[in-house]
């Protein structure tokens, strides 16, 4: 098992309905790839945590920097894991939503857990950034 968080840019063409398509097929695809985590989106920004086994994540890699919906991408960190942290979220969106923030999701799903610091810095720095 793998956890990978990256950041990539969003293209140029990229709108709104773009990355409700992104999240609708990569929840669809990510069930068959044993694949969970979240996908932020800030203006021209992804910021995506994905976590499955090993070889499911290198390929989700391969796809990715195929996609030409993004660019830049850079992976910010990858590590070993013993479990999921976000086992029910098949690819939650966190845009900006009516509901619960996207940080306090993010927050509240990783309540108690060792790593809940280091990912809720990369979450924060991502939406603190600048967007252009």
């Amino acid at each position: 098992m793998e956890r990978l968080i990256y950041r990539s840019r969003a293209g140029e063409s990229v709108g709104a309905r773009d990355v409700f398509d992104i999240v609708e097929t990569s929840a669809r695809r990510n069930s068959a790839r044993e694949i969970t985590g979240f996908l932020l989106y800030d203006e021209d920004r992804f910021l995506q945590l994905i976590e499955g086994p090993a070889g499911k994540i290198e390929k989700l890699i391969e796809d990715l920097n195929r996609d030409p919906r993004h660019h830049s991408i850079e992976i910010l960190a990858r590590e070993a894991a013993r479990e999921r942290l976000f086992s029910d979220w098949e690819m939650k969106r966190l845009i900006t939503f009516a509901g619960v923030p996207a940080m306090e999701a993010i927050r509240n799903n990783l309540a108690g857990q060792p790593e809940a610091d280091a990912i809720m810095q990369i979450v924060t720095e991502f939406l603190e950034g600048p967007a252009s």
